[in-house]
């Protein structure tokens, strides 16, 4: 499998579906200057919205109880978006570029930045405030649902921001459908849905994609593909990668080498 595009289309998958361990990340920040720097700027910008630093929480002690809070929802949500925008941009430095991208529920605000519909400064704040509103008396459990009064104080938020229509291609997790000016309607971004993620898949394979990359901190998705693509695949194999897991096969560059998860 080749990630020049002689291939077929690529999809950037941005889950939802892990919590990070501490740690998660580590050997990229150790080893690649783009992934630090980029970190580095997401968790300055979502740091004043949370309790202590989010890089302190990401990359503390495994078993300690600063380790404990990417357990709860405000600290979880940030540090997948910083994860995930950090890792989108490490693939750009190496030239692997989506030609659409899928965001699952918390996955959503990464996919879109990376779509064009929000600055990083936008989707940072919308990030940080609903972490905000996740901290207050509302949220008593690691992963309560989403109370009625933070999601309306959340869609208030939103409705200040200053989205663009995507100018990737960007497939909704509601709908499986590629979305437009719907993305400037608050409603939108607050909407929970059942993972439709085999419908999306299906729409995407129909499309011509023939590559799919998982980020953020598992790989969950990519395990999930097998059971929702064609058994017979026209126009060549589809390959399957997760950049927590694959990332030292996506570095060593297009063209040179398999798939994690040929189908």
């Amino acid at each position: 499998m080749s990630l020049d595009g002689r291939n077929g289309r690529t999809a950037f998958l941005f889950s939802a579906g892990a919590v990070p361990r501490a740690g998660t990340g580590r050997e990229l920040l150790e080893a690649f200057p783009a992934f630090a720097d980029a970190l580095d700027d997401i968790c300055a910008r979502l740091d004043p919205y949370l309790e202590l630093p989010l890089k302190c929480v990401m990359f503390a002690d495994d078993g300690s109880r600063t380790a404990a809070l990417l357990d709860r929802e405000p600290f979880a949500g940030p540090a997948v978006f910083a994860l995930q925008v950090a890792q989108y941009r490490l693939l750009s430095s190496w030239g692997v570029r989506p030609d659409v991208v899928f965001g699952q529920a918390a996955g959503r605000m990464a996919a879109a930045y990376v779509a064009g519909v929000f600055s990083l400064a936008d989707a940072c704040h919308a990030v940080g405030t609903l972490s905000r509103l996740l901290s207050g008396p509302a949220e008593t459990a690691p992963h309560c649902p989403h109370p009625g009064g933070v999601l309306d104080a959340y869609g208030r938020t939103l409705a200040t921001l200053h989205p663009r229509e995507p100018r990737l291609p960007l497939v909704s997790d509601v709908t499986a459908r590629p979305v437009g000016a719907e993305t400037a309607e608050p409603e939108f971004w607050v909407r929970r849905a059942p993972l439709r993620f085999a419908e999306t898949v299906g729409v995407l394979h129909r499309d011509g994609v023939r590559t799919w990359l998982e980020l953020g901190p598992g790989d969950r998705l990519t395990r999930m593909l097998p059971d929702c693509l064609p058994a017979c695949l026209p126009g060549g194999t589809a390959a399957a990668f997760a950049l927590s897991r694959d990332w030292p096969l996506l570095r060593s560059g297009p063209g040179s080498g398999s798939g994690a998860a040929q189908q």
